[in-house]
């Protein structure tokens, strides 16, 4: 029989592994096999001081390009602080990084014994050092409970008086992946006058569930001991009568703290049993400023009307950038077609837009001060919320239009004259052409109804107008026998995301900018006035009209003197 290469290459791999356990001591029971997904291993007794390590040697489905890896047989077992999780391999000297195809199998082995022989048998630490330094992603995953403890919650935690208990209210957000994983994080300590909100808590998201806090009454050790021994060590550091209260209570997430270090146990009782779980304690890295200018854009408030593909991606982004406060205006209800393009996801749907959206822009960022109105601009009804709509507006550093709605731009762009505010604005054309971005800024731009005059202008010139489409959602409609064109969610993202730098750059000084011209017809593909993807027509706008001070004083001074000179008598 012929063999290829790398059948060739297992074979004597194997033939060299077998020779080692021949002429070892520290090696017993050694036998090939296959596991289930189809790999070949080799699983062997490693023996070391008093102890035997059933162990498994995995060649992998790219073997011999990557590295054997090395794993205890039993899939609960922590060997080693140099271990992916419990029943995970081991790091060992020959990794993915440092490997070599000359580089064999046995050597893999000898490294497994080495870390083994210089790790304690019950404490799982050894004094041998990690290869790469240690990265919390790669220490979390293995972990399936997990406690996220930060700085400010630790602190208030640690200000309790020991000996006593106390009532927390914590969140339970639960995802399930290759396994399901439960991040647990305190919202509130204590109740009523001793209530305390920490400034680094959850936030928005998770399940609200009860919790209590037990200080303990001295600054006792709490020992490293395997997680099944520690779990049941701890629960009996517990008061009697606390250990009762919890039993009656069913299901308790419980936390203990010595002042220097905080466990959390989740407690069940199913009748007479008693099941206790160990959540593993990390502090998150400390939040870092979102942006180089995030302070400006964290007291910036921004009006964002529509909340549609294009106004809810401007607005998740927006947030991520730093904009710290939001007026969100939208009456329209999320449906499930929707989904293609929208921010907003399959438990929104049936309810409104903008107050979805809210709730979205808190999971990004919990510190955010976020306002959400099912206000419509486009029916009848539209002229009686003119004046709620000055008053917003009024209120804001920024407003956004994303609605394609000229009746919308209409409205918004008179309230921003008016008011002096800056406007944004921005239109995905149909089938995913292209895009336009504007803004008008008061004493650098004409106002916006004449900024969008001047772009209407520009169009003729060219000959042709913006291809608006006769579908909706950004649709164009073809030949007759033609299906409609649709711009995809790529498609919406790419305006989305040069629109956002547009209303930062209204936001920032004229230095910090990074468009210099206030309008742009940018294309996605070749067709109106775009030659070729990404072609880019920048419009600078003729400064003819200037914005006219504005205020609801002088809209009412304007009415008074019209109201003198027609000799009309005021109402009684």
């Amino acid at each position: 029989m012929e063999f290829t290469a790398i059948e060739a290459r297992l074979i004597r791999e194997c033939e060299e592994l077998a020779g080692l356990a021949v002429a070892s001591d520290w090696l017993e029971e050694p036998q090939f096999g296959k596991n289930a997904d189809g790999l070949l291993t080799w699983s062997f007794d490693l023996l070391t001081g008093d102890r035997r390590i059933p162990m498994r040697l995995v060649f992998p489905a790219l073997f011999p390009d990557l590295p054997p890896f090395v794993l205890p047989a039993d899939s609960t077992v922590r060997l080693s602080q140099h271990q992916y999780g419990e029943g995970g391999e081991l790091c060992l000297q020959y990794r993915p990084d440092n490997w070599h195809p000359d580089c064999k199998s046995t050597d893999v082995v000898r490294s497994a014994r080495a870390l083994l022989e210089a790790t304690l048998k019950d404490g799982g630490f050894s004094d041998v050092k990690s290869a790469h330094p240690a990265d919390l992603p790669s220490l979390l995953s293995g972990c399936s409970r997990r406690f996220m403890l930060p700085p400010d919650t630790a602190r208030l935690l640690r200000l309790r008086l020991a000996g006593h208990a106390t009532d927390i209210r914590m969140t339970l957000e639960r995802r399930v992946g290759v396994s399901e994983v439960l991040v647990a994080r305190v919202d509130t300590i204590g109740l009523d006058s001793g209530l305390r909100v920490p400034i680094d808590g959850p936030g928005v998201g998770g399940s609200m569930v009860p919790g209590v806090l037990y200080r303990l009454p001295d600054i006792r050790q709490i020992p490293d001991l395997p997680p099944e021994d520690l779990k049941e060590f701890l629960y009996q550091y517990l008061p009697s009568r606390l250990r009762k209260w919890i039993e009656s209570a069913g299901d308790m997430l419980v936390v203990i703290s010595n002042g220097k270090r905080e466990v959390l146990l989740r407690v069940r009782h199913y009748g007479l049993e008693r099941m206790v779980e160990l959540f593993h304690t990390f502090e998150p890295p400390k939040v870092k400023e979102r942006r180089v200018h995030g302070k400006m854009f964290r007291e910036s408030s921004v009006c964002i009307i529509g909340a549609g593909s294009l106004g809810s991606k401007v607005a998740a982004s927006l947030t991520r950038e730093g904009v710290g406060q939001f007026m969100l205006l939208d009456n329209d209800i999320l449906w499930s077609d929707n989904l293609v393009r929208n921010e907003l996801d399959e438990m929104d749907v049936g309810h409104h837009k903008a107050v979805s959206l809210k709730h979205r822009l808190l999971r990004i960022n919990p510190a955010a001060k976020v306002g959400a109105l099912g206000m419509s601009l486009t029916s009848q009804s539209a002229v009686q919320h003119i004046t709620q709509l000055s008053e917003i507006i009024s209120t804001c550093d920024l407003v956004i239009d994303t609605t394609a709605d000229s009746g919308v731009f209409r409205m918004a762009a008179a309230i921003c004259t008016q008011k002096l505010k800056p406007l944004v604005w921005g239109r995905v054309y149909a089938g995913g052409l292209g895009g336009l971005i504007a803004r008008s800024i008061p004493s650098e731009d004409p106002p916006p109804l004449t900024a969008a005059s001047q772009l209407r202008a520009w169009c003729e010139e060219k000959g042709m107008e913006p291809p608006e489409g006769r579908e909706h959602n950004y649709g164009v409609q073809g030949d007759e026998d033609d299906e409609p064109l649709y711009a995809s969610d790529g498609d919406v993202g790419v305006i989305a995301n040069r629109l956002v730098r547009h209303a930062l750059d209204a936001l920032a000084t004229t230095e910090m900018r990074v468009h210099p011209e206030p309008a742009y017809f940018i294309g996605l593909r070749k067709g109106w006035i775009f030659d070729h993807p990404f072609d880019t027509h920048p419009v600078i706008f003729d400064p003819q009209e200037r914005w006219e001070k504005g205020g609801t004083s002088f809209a009412e001074e304007r009415v008074e003197r019209v109201i003198t000179h027609l000799g009309v008598q005021h109402d009684a």
